[in-house]
């Protein structure tokens, strides 16, 4: 008798264990689906160099690697050249390229910024850009909530929120080329 207890007892807990994990919240959203955001300052995942350009006039790239990928920072406040009304409450934006396109964007607010408080930062941001509320915490004391194929990554930087989006296809892409040079420097005698 105690032994059919147990197991019955066991298959519950196996039950109940698997149907929370199923409510689980999921972030299925795609880098197309991510509306436009005005805190994002118009710039998406995605967008070429001479789009980013548009918006940013000049924009003085780094000198694009072996892999492919190029980055850049701007900071509003101490570069005469960066239009300010566009990037109102920014502290810094940095971009990173691959073959051209933008797949990391991060961008660092200041003091000015509307949301302040990562717990308000976070609700917000979420209401945005229509995330669901499936955010973990990471290790270093920020938020990382990853979707379908990109990852958003809050925290709080300089006492002011920050956010990076980033597309994970290309990140693997850039592993795999590392790899692949790994792979022939390995080889060669």
């Amino acid at each position: 008798m105690n032994f059919v207890k147990a197991t019955f007892i066991l298959l519950l807990i196996i039950a109940s264990v698997s149907i929370t994990s199923a409510q689980e919240p999921k972030c299925t959203l795609t880098i197309a689906q991510l509306p436009q955001a005005q805190e994002l300052r118009g710039f998406r995942l995605g967008m070429t160099i001479e789009q980013i350009k548009a918006r940013i006039p000049k924009l003085l790239l780094g000198r694009t690697d072996q892999f492919g990928v190029a980055k850049t920072s701007i900071n509003p406040d101490f570069n005469p050249d960066v239009d300010k009304p566009i990037l109102q409450g920014v502290r810094t934006v940095s971009f990173e390229f691959l073959d051209g396109r933008l797949f990391s964007l991060w961008i660092g607010y200041n003091s000015s910024f509307k949301w302040q408080r990562l717990d308000e930062f976070l609700g917000e941001i979420s209401k945005v850009l229509h995330l669901p509320n499936a955010w973990k915490t990471s290790s270093w004391r920020g938020q990382v909530l990853d979707c379908e194929d990109f990852q958003v990554t809050i925290k709080v930087i300089g006492g002011s929120p920050s956010i990076l989006l980033s597309d994970e296809a290309a990140k693997q892409v850039i592993e795999k080329r590392m790899s692949l040079k790994e792979e022939d420097e390995s080889r060669q005698p």
